[in-house]
């Protein structure tokens, strides 16, 4: 497979530190109980892992920190470069790396884990990216993936009122996965697939990844 850069969503902005902590921080009670529960789940998916962990499109690292146990080290990588700087601010055992998900910047069979959240719903197409998260994954390690679960995501951004010119959906998403389509993405290059539901996320462990 020949890498080449995915770039980010037509119209989206190329700094964008403080989205992450918008949701994250956000005071509805509902939705914090939907993201410690989604949060809990990933936290059961990923347990404790050893050896190199590659986290790709980490944001500000909100997410990774209530992943993974504090401290633990960690590659990130962004795209944007003013989330990287907060990311690498905010985690001590965090390297940020800045690059592209369709050209990641490690050598082949590198992570014993490798991570990707609420990324591949940003990207204009998610195929290149998939085929990294491959070749970066080590014969015996894994890929765990999380993206909005659709319709639901939109569905539940309609029932507060988010987005409503574009029915539920946010400007950003630009992919949209239900369980099926979420599996089919990533067994064209992992011959294992688990895909685990979080209302209204998805959670996918891949293992044995295709060289």
């Amino acid at each position: 497979m020949t890498s080449r850069p995915i770039g980010l969503a037509p119209g989206a902005p190329e700094a964008a530190a403080g989205q992450d902590a918008a949701k994250y921080g956000t005071a509805n009670p509902v939705v914090q109980r939907l993201l410690a529960r989604w949060m809990g789940r990933l936290k059961g998916v990923i347990g404790d892992p050893p050896g190199t962990v590659v986290d790709v499109g980490v944001g500000e690292g909100l997410a990774l920190e209530r992943m993974l146990p504090t401290g633990r080290p960690v590659i990130g990588l962004e795209y944007r470069h003013d989330k990287a700087v907060v990311a690498a601010s905010r985690l001590g055992g965090l390297r940020a790396v800045q690059g592209d998900a369709g050209m990641l910047p490690f050598p082949d069979s590198a992570a014993d884990l490798v991570t990707t959240i609420e990324l591949l719903e940003h990207l204009p197409t998610y195929e290149p990216a998939v085929d990294e998260l491959a070749r970066i994954c080590k014969p015996s390690g894994r890929v765990v993936v999380s993206v909005p679960w659709e319709p639901f995501f939109r569905l539940g951004n309609l029932g507060r009122g988010k987005n409503l010119g574009r029915l539920g959906n946010d400007p950003e998403h630009v992919q949209a996965f239900t369980p099926a389509r979420l599996r089919a993405a990533l067994g064209r290059r992992f011959d294992e697939v688990r895909v685990v539901r979080a209302f209204p996320w998805l959670i996918a462990e891949a293992r044995s990844p295709d060289r």
